[in-house]
């Protein structure tokens, strides 16, 4: 398989979502199936919302996910508050796919 297949290896991309909690924060909004909110995702994942913030900025600045800022009540309150919305982009499934092709070669590199 030439090396340019594999684009998000070379160009840094993977490496950047494969920190644990990126990861972790990626799966969970993959396998959702509709966008998430940072206290959502810091719940389910035991992430302190603002890391969760932090690693949805990350995420976002290399395409592997979109957001939108909302305002929303919360608890039956007339305050609103700003609440982030997060979903993975199709970027994320092709770096998701180029990890998995390196596995595979190194397998049959061995």
């Amino acid at each position: 398989m030439p090396i340019q297949a594999l684009k998000f290896i070379v160009d840094g991309t993977a490496e950047l979502m494969m920190h644990p909690a990126r990861f972790q924060i990626l799966q969970y909004l993959r396998e959702a199936g509709e966008p998430r909110f940072v206290d959502q995702i810091a719940k389910a994942k035991g992430i302190h919302p603002r890391m969760v913030s932090h690693h949805l900025d990350v995420l976002q600045e290399q395409g592997l996910i979109e957001c939108k800022h909302e305002l929303m009540k919360v608890n039956g309150s007339n305050r609103e508050v700003a609440v982030r919305w997060s979903w993975p982009t199709k970027k994320a499934d092709e770096v998701i796919q180029d990890i998995l092709e390196s596995t595979e070669l190194k397998k049959h590199e061995e």
